[in-house]
């Protein structure tokens, strides 16, 4: 009885293992569908290294792979390569495929330092991506990305959203360039350059528009002078105005309290410093 029983168990033994084995066969990863969506040189040759790395995980247990080995991956590889690329998804498909959404962050916004003389390099999301000598963007053939001075980063560091130490004109001026950004279909590309001037106890802002006209706006600290109200005015302005018209002067928007709103924006010759 007792060597019957001895038999039996062995042989379930026998039988768990063998379907252990099976499992595992049919449960092993057969593929890794990495979806990538990248813009510059480098971020594509970053997403060949991931592809290349994910697949020493081919043929492993499809049951014990952590997600967290994808993130992990994709990280080192951009150190590697300071490259800007994050993970969206990774989805586990039964039984055997990883699917991984890999998108590249891109550069959009230099936040210069003039006490360090460098770039805060952000997204459109003020993400910091990195800190540079210059506002050369990572992607191939693209304009520069735009340049914002005059402002303080305190304790700025890659990774932070961006902040700064005039934190109300500096909520004010990315409000300004969100609805520049909605008005002509993006502010990168549009504008080389944003200055924060302030100066005899009034504040201004300048928007160096890429064909080389400039947009004036004038004691932005004063709520009355309803700077969005006034910068809108002027981009709207700037659209009608002909090819050669935006190659030269500058529009100055003045809100009329009397009339309650923004008076005719008229196009000026010349050039203009407070």
């Amino acid at each position: 009885m007792k060597s019957k029983k001895l038999i039996i168990g062995y042989a379930i033994a026998v039988f768990v293992l063998v379907l252990i084995i099976t499992f595992n066969a049919v449960c092993s990863i057969k593929q890794f569908d990495v979806r990538f969506a990248t813009g510059s040189a480098d971020a594509s040759l970053s997403a060949e290294k991931i592809q290349e790395r994910l697949n020493v995980y081919l043929d492993k247990s499809y049951l014990f792979f952590q997600k967290d080995n994808v993130y992990g991956i994709v990280d080192s590889v951009c150190e590697e390569d300071g490259t800007y690329l994050k993970v969206t998804s990774v989805e586990k498909n039964f039984p055997n495929r990883i699917t991984v959404y890999v998108e590249e962050e891109y550069e959009q916004f230099a936040f210069y330092s003039e006490s360090e003389n460098k770039y805060y390099v952000t997204d459109k999301d003020g993400k910091i991506l990195a800190v540079k000598d210059s506002a050369a963007s990572n992607l191939v053939g693209g304009a520069d990305n735009l340049t914002v001075r005059g402002f303080t980063y305190p304790g700025a560091e890659v990774g932070d959203t961006i902040a700064s130490d005039q934190s109300e004109m500096f909520a004010l001026l990315l409000t300004l360039l969100a609805d520049a950004d909605e008005m002509l279909g993006g502010a990168r590309g549009r504008f080389t350059e944003v200055e924060y001037i302030s100066r005899n106890g009034f504040d201004f802002f300048c928007f160096h528009m890429t064909e080389g006209l400039e947009i004036w706006l004038v004691d932005v600290n004063n709520s009355a002078s309803h700077a969005e109200e006034c910068f809108v005015a002027a981009l709207q302005k700037y659209t009608e105005l002909s090819d050669a018209e935006k190659t030269y002067g500058y529009l100055q928007p003045v809100y009329v309290e009397s009339a309650g709103g923004v008076g005719p924006v008229q196009h000026y010759s010349g050039t203009y410093r407070p």
